[in-house]
């Protein structure tokens, strides 16, 4: 899942939304001088990248448009559920996106100068641009993937994902519909498992932490 995805799945708790908001980041001995809780995080950031990656329901939208991408499917998959979650937010949280965007941001703000550089990054574009509220709208959708063909390694086919979305829209907006309930009882239930000791990723370190 995306961004808004992954910071809905933290629920309210401040601690889980930061570290799952840095998981891409943290890599090696950085988890281990963060906070338990923040740790929590991260391992729910992965834990639901794996869960989403493995389901048949998640597979099968991003074969949809394994021609149109290719290796970049999933990516585009995650990004495409990002703007159904945006698009129906009121089905889901009782705080109006615009809000809720803004707690997010006043929760991250005054801890995120601590984290990876990569994370302050993202954060700041975040805030300078409030993407995830075009996440509303196929055009903002459009936009956002097209920026980020400009960074992939290899011709992705991103720019033209307006015009996917709009071609597989009732598939895409039926498996969004079936596989995001279970994601969400998924994620519930791993907030409130005991958190197991995770395992070191990478021995890949940044200098700065949060805690």
């Amino acid at each position: 899942m995306n961004t808004l995805a992954h910071l809905y799945l933290s629920g309210n708790d401040p601690d889980l939304i930061l570290g799952n908001f840095i998981g891409d980041s943290i890599r090696g001995e950085q988890f281990n001088r963060l906070n338990p809780q923040v740790q929590q995080g991260v391992l729910l950031h992965r834990q639901v990248d794996r869960y989403t990656d493995a389901h048949p329901v998640f597979r099968g939208l991003s074969s949809l448009m394994r021609e149109d991408f290719g290796r970049y499917c999933s990516v585009v998959a995650d990004v495409f559920m990002d703007h159904f979650l945006a698009k129906d937010w009121h089905r889901y949280h009782q705080q109006p996106l615009v809000d809720y965007t803004d707690w997010i941001k006043c929760i991250l703000a005054p801890r995120i100068r601590a984290c990876p550089t990569r994370s302050q990054r993202f954060f700041d574009y975040l805030s300078r641009t409030d993407t995830l509220l075009h996440y509303r709208s196929t055009s903002g959708i459009n936009q956002t993937l097209s920026q980020m063909a400009q960074r992939t390694r290899f011709n992705s086919g991103m720019e033209k994902s307006g015009e996917v979305l709009a071609r597989l829209y009732p598939q895409l907006q039926n498996g969004f519909d079936d596989f995001f309930p279970q994601l969400v009882a998924y994620a519930e239930h791993q907030r409130h498992s005991p958190t197991p000791q995770a395992k070191q990723v990478s021995s890949q370190a940044e200098p700065a932490l949060a805690s």
